[in-house]
């Protein structure tokens, strides 16, 4: 429960429980609580609105009235403290309209009673009182159509009385009576005039026979007299019913005494057609079984009691708060408690005692709780109010529909719903439950937006059929202008009747509808077809095709309504009859599209890294494309813009989370759809990545060349680094950039020809996911290459002319570069022959003292034959491991290999010469070695001999 409607309702149930509810008030505080339960009933109960304690205050305690314009009336309590209570409108159908909200101030506060429409047409009431501002209620008046409240009397709590907490009844003076709970002792019993001149008429003593502590105003009977009950005081201190003179004679006709005949009368006794007076009692705390949970009694004028009910304080409810007359000639009311929920019930009982629940209230969260008083309104059905319970557990406005109709109370009936300008109509008018003076003072009203709706004011005499127990009347008047007019006819002061006519004759009946809404698969559609001219009330029909499947069309209100179950296109006649006698009619070719609900089907979008460009579609699905989007809340990430064709675009210049809402229209008409979704995009920063560069070697000589690389390295799960590497000498760029592969870069550097220490550098470009940095540098040492040199070992050569000598030539600081050698100082015919270069820097060198001139073998040259032959020996002792056989068989082939060798060498030796042999003597010679650009030498010392 809000705890603005807290004290409201405690301030209520105080009152209630005086005015012996307590049974009510016990099971609103949860004692008599019990779980809800199926139930078959004979009404059906609906919530036309729910208060919600913010702009349409909360907890009302009365009943409602039906004022001439055909609307409802009502008031609230508030909560004491903030809301001092208001007075509200609202229609049959359910729209609330807040009239006035009352300051706690000069106008005082706590309407607990309800309201009247006087025959001037204005509202009139009474306030309790401001407890905590010490106002002790007042007597007011909101002009009809108003929002300015007159208060026409202020009570002190003295003589004049204080604390009303009952509402006023129109005597057939034209003054208005009521009644105080406070004032003096007991309370007292005024009238007062509309201008606001109050008469104390009694003032109660507290105890004793005359009664105290009044709740309800009297009622004016048919003999002259006003007839009430007290709810304390009398002979047994349970109440008192009462009799007013118009002399101002008080009599206490009877005492209530609590035991069969209940106690503490609640509500204004109501007059019935046998002449009697029906009421109810409340009961109180000090009443034992059976009178306990309260009584529906009958009494005559004359003081003599008849218990017709005794409620039972569950199944049909417990402490009623008041009775009214039905059309049917049956009493209605409402118990504020008990019932089969244990939430109040409504109820109907006969004159002779029959008597029937006709709904018991259920969830506090649904249908309410603690109902007041009902009112039957123009169209048969019944009206109240609960205090509490309801969707915002403030109160509720509910409508009760009787499983049979009944006709309205009052009703009129014009001779013709549509005359010619100038030409008379005559309004005939009866009321079913005028059985007091009270119901029979009626009075005429106009609700018009024309001119001229001729003589229909004031008071409206009738007769009283003793028969049929119908009072009636009937005026005649000759409208002065065209136009619709609403005659009202209001009695007592809280129901009414209307009729409508239409003067000048009506314009041409029209559906003025020419096109609907889109409707959506399974989501609720209500539009109303619109007719003009005719005679209205309209009724409506389909003649050819038919809605799309879900929909259905109200015969009397022309609302299309439902759930469409599948898309389509539906095409139908509509048909509207107007209630003239000879109805016309009127149709119109409509067509209507049904479509998936619109959806937002983008639910993620992809992360974006700060720098980079983006560029996401939304999506969506159903409705009529195209679609229209927007951003509704929210930001989108810095540098990013949403476009109505739903293209998230741009370049993101900052990193960070960022959430929003977008919305997407459609193109249905006349009404497009629309909904909104929520969506977030993370800008991530640049990868910052780490590195350094390598040189291999980090130290050369002039005219070398290093390897330079930069190694990139990333967090873990970070993707691939790509991008290009400027390398950088001194500040001067060295090779094109180099690409990036698998977060590496490597380059060749050029030969450096300048000693000195260079600072390599790297300029690494970055890309859509990494930052570009410049690496620190590493150091290249360029130094002075030291000279090239080489040494003969031996330096000292000889060899005979015609043969060779041998030696080791190494090497030094070449530095793996390539050698070129060469010999100078030869003696004549003689030639230097150098070897393969060792991973050592060694060769060796061969000075042959000969050249070549044929292709002999020159290491031949010279040798015995017997030399030559003993290369042959080592085969030739090998025989000894043949047999004899296989001896003879190699012996053989040696012998004719000698023949051929001994042959040869004989001819190298001697025939043709093939070489030139070097001359005896000794030679300096100068081996050179060539690296680049140097050059290193050594000298050798040859003889010839």
């Amino acid at each position: 429960m809000p705890t603005t409607n807290r004290s409201a309702r405690a301030f209520a149930m105080s009152f209630r429980r005086i005015c012996g509810l307590t049974v009510a008030v016990v099971c609103q505080l949860g004692l008599l609580l019990t779980p809800s339960a199926l139930r078959a009933q004979t009404a059906t109960v609906s919530i036309l609105h729910s208060f919600a304690g913010t702009t349409d205050s909360q907890a009302p305690n009365a009943a409602l009235i039906q004022a001439g314009d055909g609307n409802l009336y009502g008031t609230t309590l508030g909560n004491l403290f903030t809301d001092y209570g208001s007075l509200f409108q609202i229609t049959p159908s359910g729209t609330l309209t807040q009239l006035y909200s009352f300051s706690g101030g000069s106008d005082s506060a706590t309407p607990f009673a309800s309201l009247i429409q006087g025959s001037d047409g204005g509202l009139y009431g009474t306030t309790y009182g401001n407890l905590i501002s010490g106002t002790d209620g007042s007597v007011f008046k909101l002009p009809f159509g108003g929002t300015t409240l007159d208060t026409l009397f202020t009570f002190t709590g003295d003589a004049n009385g204080g604390f009303p907490f009952a509402g006023l009844v129109e005597g057939s003076d034209g003054n208005y009576y009521g009644t105080t709970s406070g004032g003096g002792i007991g309370g007292t019993l005024f009238r007062v005039t509309p201008a606001g001149v109050l008469t104390t008429l009694v003032s109660f003593s507290g105890s004793g026979l005359t009664g105290s502590f009044l709740t309800s105003p009297p009622v004016e009977f048919t003999d002259g007299n006003f007839y009430g009950t007290t709810n304390s005081g009398g002979v047994s201190n349970f109440g008192v019913f009462y009799q007013l003179t118009p002399a101002g004679t008080y009599s206490a006709l009877y005492s209530f005494t609590g035991t069969g005949d209940g106690a503490s009368p609640a509500g204004t006794p109501v007059a019935g057609s046998d002449g009697n007076f029906y009421g109810a009692t409340g009961s109180n705390a000090s009443v034992t079984t059976p009178d306990m949970n309260g009584t529906i009694y009958r009494m005559t004028p004359g003081g003599v009691l008849t218990t017709l009910h005794t409620f039972n304080g569950t199944t049909d409810g417990a402490g009623p708060v008041g009775l009214i007359m039905g059309s049917d000639g049956n009493l209605y009311g409402a118990a504020g408690s008990g019932g089969t929920n244990g939430n109040g019930t409504l109820f109907e009982v006969t004159t002779t005692g029959t008597f029937t629940v006709l709904y018991s209230f259920g969830s506090t969260a649904t249908d309410g709780n603690i109902p007041a008083a009902l009112l039957q309104a123009s169209d048969g059905n019944f009206y109240g109010t609960t205090s509490a319970g309801g969707a915002n557990a403030a109160g509720t406005v509910f409508k009760l529909s009787p499983a049979t109709a009944l006709p309205a109370p009052v009703q009129i009936t014009p001779s013709a719903s549509m005359i010619p300008l100038g030409d008379p109509v005559t309004l005939n008018w009866q009321v079913l439950n005028a059985f007091s003076n009270t119901m029979r003072y009626c009075y005429a009203s106009v609700q018009t937006t024309a001119s001229g709706p001729g003589a229909w004011t004031g008071l409206q005499t009738g007769t009283y059929n003793a028969t049929t127990h119908i009072y009636s009347g009937s005026a005649t008047i000759t409208p002065t202008a065209s136009g619709p007019y609403t005659y009202g006819l209001t009695c007592g002061g809280v129901e009414s009747g209307t009729a409508t006519v239409t003067v000048g004759g009506a314009q041409t009946l029209v559906v003025t509808t020419s096109n609907l809404p889109q409707a959506r698969v399974d989501v609720a559609y209500s539009t109303a077809l619109v007719a003009s001219g005719g005679v209205p009330p309209y009724t409506w029909s389909l003649t050819v095709g038919s809605l799309p499947a879900g929909l259905t069309l109200n015969a009397s209100s022309g609302v299309i309504s439902g759930k469409p179950t599948a898309a389509g296109m539906a095409n139908f006649t509509v048909q509207v009859k107007d209630s003239d006698p000879t109805p016309a009619t009127a149709t119109a070719s409509l067509g209507m599209t049904v479509v998936q609900p619109l959806v937002i089907t983008t639910m993620s979008l992809p992360a974006v890294r700060v720098g980079s460009t983006y560029s996401q579609t939304l999506t969506a699905t159903g409705g009529t494309p195209p679609y229209i989007w927007k951003q509704s809340s929210g930001n989108l990430p810095a540098g990013l813009q949403l476009s109505s064709a739903g293209v998230i675009s741009g370049t993101v210049t900052a990193a960070g989370p960022a959430t929003f809402a977008v919305s997407v229209s459609d193109s249905a008409a006349p009404v497009a759809q629309s909904v909104t979704g929520n969506l977030s995009i993370v800008a991530e920063p640049l990868i910052v990545p780490t590195g350094a560069v390598t040189l291999s070697p980090s130290t050369i000589s002039i005219g070398q060349t290093t390897t330079v690389t930069l190694n990139l390295s990333a967090p873990a799960g970070s993707p691939v680094a790509t991008g290009n590497v400027q390398f950088v000498a001194n500040g001067a760029n060295f090779g094109s950039p180099v690409p990036v592969v698998n977060g590496s870069a490597s380059l060749t550097s050029p030969a450096f020809n300048a000693t000195g220490s260079y600072e390599i550098t790297a300029n690494y470009t970055g890309d859509p996911n990494y930052m570009a940095l410049n690496f620190p540098p590493a150091i290249l040492a360029v130094t002075t290459a030291p000279a090239l040199a080489i040494q003969a070992t031996p330096s000292v050569l000889s060899a005979t002319s015609g043969a060779s000598a041998t030696t080791s030539i190494a090497v030094y600081n070449a530095n793996g570069a390539a050698i070129k050698f060469a010999c100078s100082g030869l003696p004549v015919n003689a030639v230097c022959n150098f070897g393969p270069l060792s991973s050592s820097g060694t060769t060796s060198l061969q000075i042959a003292a000969y050249t070549t001139a044929s292709l002999s073998r020159p290491e031949l040259r010279g040798r015995s034959i017997a030399l030559n032959l003993a290369w042959l020996l080592p085969g030739m002792l090998a025989l000894g491991a043949f047999t004899r056989k296989r001896r003879r068989i190699v012996l053989l082939g040696i012998a004719a290999l000698l023949l051929v060798a001994t042959t040869s060498l004989s001819g190298c030796s001697g025939g043709s010469p093939a070489t030139a042999d070097s001359p005896k003597g000794t030679s300096s010679v100068v081996v050179t070695a060539t690296v680049g650009s140097q050059t290193a030498s050594t000298l050798i010392t040859l003889t010839v001999q």
